[in-house]
């Protein structure tokens, strides 16, 4: 990575620093700035290196879809369900990391989904019962201005501030 700027300098200086640990991270910052850059800086030297890496833009997948996308599904949970299961990306993304990019435009009902998958560490497939324990590292990425997503009553407070850790 190549870069002169103090701010970019900055941003990789604590990058680094926080790749060790397990702490969710957000990043924000406009388009076109790095963010996922840093992300790959970041698993690169965490200890999860060669673990599972997926990243997720959550404003690409329609919202109709993105519960069965991070979920995955029971047999026959909803109509048009495959007649087996489906794997979720928390689940393939188990003991590695996950990053979710444009965070801001997921959809409030996700997000509180996404608040305690975060928070207790599991999910349950759409039409399951049984918990699914997860252990991830999560990254969230946006260009989106969070705190005034807030204020519209578009994010979810407490997302903000379990994911900007």
């Amino acid at each position: 990575m190549i870069f002169k700027s103090d701010q970019m300098y900055q941003a990789v200086s604590t990058a680094l620093a926080v790749a060790p640990t397990d702490a969710t991270v957000l990043i924000t910052g406009e388009s076109g700035t790095g963010k996922e850059v840093i992300t790959n800086q970041i698993y690169q030297a965490s200890k999860r290196f060669g673990k599972p890496f997926l990243k997720v833009n959550c404003a690409a997948i329609p919202d109709t879809l993105m519960e069965s996308e991070l979920f995955g599904y029971e047999p026959g949970a909803f109509t048009g369900a495959s007649k087996s299961c489906k794997t979720g990306i928390f689940e393939l993304a188990n003991g590695g990391t996950l990053m979710l990019d444009e965070i801001g435009d997921m959809p409030m009902d996700l997000q509180v989904k996404l608040l305690r998958a975060i928070q207790q560490q599991e999910i349950t497939r759409i039409g399951g019962s049984k918990p699914i324990h997860l252990d991830i590292r999560f990254l969230a990425l946006t260009n989106s201005n969070l705190k005034e997503k807030i204020t519209n009553g578009t994010f979810r407070q407490d997302l903000y501030y379990r994911l900007n850790v």
